[in-house]
């Protein structure tokens, strides 16, 4: 039974992702009320939309653990070849991250499905 946008009994059922057509990309962790935009990290243009929005879904949760986290920048990525994860194909991609803010220099690690990347390919076309 499902209550107001998002929300299951009461909580929110996932994270959320504003990804508008001619605005930055946003978002928001399920974890607390911090927003994050790709407006705050310098280099994320170089990332594709699925990379994005795991990473930015990742940074939220920094900044609801800590306030004073953030703006962040991009300093390399590392993306390896498809392999079984967690009994799925996966592509694990690591984004070292410099936090501007606190900083601190630290690594991201996603695992992008298959499936994830061939519903990215199909929203570009």
């Amino acid at each position: 039974m499902t209550g107001k946008k998002g929300q299951i009994m009461g909580r929110k059922a996932t994270n959320e992702i504003k990804d508008e057509p001619g605005e930055p990309m946003t978002a928001r962790s399920k974890m607390g009320e911090a927003v994050v935009s790709e407006l705050e990290v310098k280099g994320i243009e170089n990332l594709t939309p699925t990379e994005k929005k795991h990473l930015l879904l990742q940074l939220s949760r920094d900044k609801v653990k800590d306030s004073s986290a953030g703006p962040w920048e991009i300093v390399d990525v590392f993306r390896e070849n498809w392999r079984t994860i967690k009994a799925t194909l996966a592509q694990p991609v690591e984004i070292d991250v410099r936090d501007v803010g606190r900083d601190a220099l630290f690594r991201v690690s996603l695992d992008i499905t298959q499936l994830e990347r061939e519903l990215e390919t199909q929203e570009l076309k």
